[in-house]
């Protein structure tokens, strides 16, 4: 078992449950039956509850006893800083750049990072936001 993986994991849920508990604290849902406050962070920490016990239980049936990073591992670090620090600057700046233009920049980003072709970049950054945009606004009725 590699005693990183577990590590991080524990701190996915540990952050999880944070959230959760802060989300449990917010109003229900209104009289019409629309969501409150706190159903898509309870959703979410729960599906990262869920998915860090599934990756502990397949850090624990490994064989490995240390962590070791291979060469793949280490050329692939300055694109996962890049990513981080992305993420870092969208927090940021989604303060003052709408929803819509700063989402489909970020993804463009992404998916240049990552080496995707243009058409698909766009495509597919155009594409995901909007439905991310729907879902918000008509059915968790989330003002973006």
């Amino acid at each position: 078992m590699t005693k990183s993986g577990i590590i991080f994991c524990l701190c996915c849920i540990a952050a999880a449950l944070f959230f959760m508990l802060l989300a449990l604290g917010f109003p229900g849902a209104s009289a019409d039956g629309t969501p409150g406050p706190g159903y898509f962070p309870i959703i979410v920490s729960s599906a990262v509850i869920a998915l860090s016990l599934v990756l502990s239980i397949s850090y624990i049936k490994r064989k490995e006893k240390y962590f070791q990073t291979n060469e793949i591992e280490r050329a692939n670090f300055p694109t996962l800083l890049l990513t981080g620090a992305a993420i870092v600057i969208y927090a940021v700046l989604f303060m003052f750049i709408p929803f819509v233009p700063l989402s489909i920049a970020f993804l463009i980003f992404l998916n240049r990072l990552y080496q995707r072709s243009w058409r698909f970049n766009i495509i597919f950054s155009i594409l995901f936001t909007l439905c991310a945009y729907f879902i918000f606004e008509k059915f968790l009725h989330v003002m973006l």
